[in-house]
């Protein structure tokens, strides 16, 4: 199973900004940016038998309006209400994960792959959930599932990179990040926590320049942007 371009990009990012703070604030704010650029819940459960039910529809229409307190009460209703639906519990997982309800999502992520063992989505969902509650170790392991299902996808790496650099594992993390580059040398994510990786090496010229090629993929970015 292939992670959708979106859900991938963005979660790469966050993976490296999880690091900056074991907790509080800082935290909480690189997975609000996750939540922000997620794909739609909606594009998620349109394929599955629960999107036929009138509780998705209130679900998107509540997620349009911003509600999304109403839209995770909903989406508990959905799970319980479809519990062998995989893609209904990504959902909850999603919009629990938004909400900063981090055992709810975590609890939800795993309902789905429990149903699809090769939901690469849903394990990034429970890495991130795990990670927001300091279980650096079991979001880890998750990530190394996503390098399982996906070893072209540099989420995985950077998370496990990440992960690594939480745990004092200097020398992994390098690694780590280094093959994220590898995978995908067009990431801005990628580059961002290999300069991260090489500067806790103490090799700052290699930092510096990793940082260089990131903070050049953002501006062409950037621009790209700008004349579409």
């Amino acid at each position: 199973m292939r992670i959708c371009p979106p859900f991938l990009a963005v979660a790469a990012a966050i993976a490296v900004l999880f690091t900056a703070a074991p907790n509080g604030s800082a935290q909480d704010s690189s997975i609000d940016k996750l939540l922000k650029k997620l794909p739609p819940p909606e594009k998620i459960v349109q394929a599955d038998a629960a999107s036929q039910d009138p509780l998705a529809r209130k679900i998107v229409e509540a997620i349009k309006s911003s509600n999304f307190g109403n839209a995770y009460a909903m989406s508990q209703k959905l799970a319980a209400r479809y519990p062998k639906s995989a893609d209904a519990q990504s959902v909850h997982g999603q919009l629990a994960l938004a909400l900063k309800h981090y055992p709810q999502a975590s609890n939800a992520f795993q309902k789905s792959i429990s149903l699809q063992p090769n939901n690469a989505f849903a394990y990034v969902g429970l890495a991130l959930s795990e990670a927001a509650q300091d279980h650096v170790r079991t979001a880890m392991t998750n990530f190394r599932q996503v390098t399982r299902l996906d070893p072209k996808a540099e989420v995985g790496w950077i998370g496990l990179s990440a992960c690594a650099e939480r745990l004092g594992q200097k020398g992994e993390s390098l690694n780590y990040a280094r093959r994220a580059t590898s995978v995908a040398p067009s990431s801005f994510a990628a580059w961002l926590q290999l300069a991260r990786a090489e500067g806790i090496s103490g090799n700052r010229k290699a930092s510096a320049s990793a940082l260089a090629r990131a903070n050049e993929i953002r501006r062409k970015s950037a621009r790209a942007v700008r004349h579409s």
